[in-house]
């Protein structure tokens, strides 16, 4: 009768190695927490920009009504010096109203492609040591916030604007560094103006 007599230890004998819930739970969780934050500030601008948008429309309705009155008043009396004073200036402030609501039309359309073609080139050439957690764009202003593994993946990772369409144009400053208590670098990037940047290097 055979026998077989193991001679491996328990601490010999191989272990598999599993990709376990929690760090698929973690990845998850990471990529959801960007992807909310993406969401949240373009839903924040979106509603900005329609609340400003009533504004002007009811700006634009109060002039109207305005104009209205004064043509009514010059209709029935020979207009007076004042009065076609009143009338020139409610007429330019109507024009710079419905110019303005012009720019901000223009302005939704431009800045919903713009924060799009941003996040795309953001996420090529962004590496896997390098955690955005915050950004802002203004006009011309970008702000970028968040964590490195360390000096050298950050320098690498700003040495990459280059590559991209929207940020190859800006200089950019470090406006904050600082080590945080689990060992990585925290920083905030501050777009500033070619001619600042040029002031800076001099």
């Amino acid at each position: 009768m055979k026998q077989w007599v193991n001679l491996y230890r328990n601490e010999l004998k191989p272990v598999k190695q599993r990709l376990t819930l929690t760090k698929v739970s973690s990845v998850l969780g990471l990529w959801l927490g960007l992807l909310l934050v993406v969401v949240g500030v373009t839903q924040w601008q979106k509603a900005t920009i329609v609340q400003k948008n009533e504004q002007l429309s009811a700006t634009l309705e109060s002039l109207n009504s305005d104009l209205a009155n004064n043509r009514e008043r010059i209709s029935l009396r020979q207009p007076s010096p004042q009065l076609q004073a009143e009338k020139e200036q409610l007429q330019q402030e109507l024009q710079d109203a419905r110019s303005f609501s012009q720019q901000i039309a223009e302005f939704r359309q431009n800045q919903s492609s713009s924060v799009s073609e941003f996040l795309h080139e953001l996420a090529e050439i962004t590496p896997e040591d390098i955690w955005l957690t915050d950004f802002s764009m203004s006009g011309e202003n970008i702000r970028l916030h968040g964590q490195a593994l360390n000096s050298e993946a950050l320098v690498l990772w700003m040495d990459k604007f280059g590559q991209s369409g929207v940020l190859s144009d800006k200089r950019f400053a470090v406006v904050e560094l600082k080590r945080s208590e689990q060992g990585y670098q925290q920083f905030l990037l501050q777009s500033v103006r070619s001619s600042e940047g040029e002031s800076n290097n001099e």
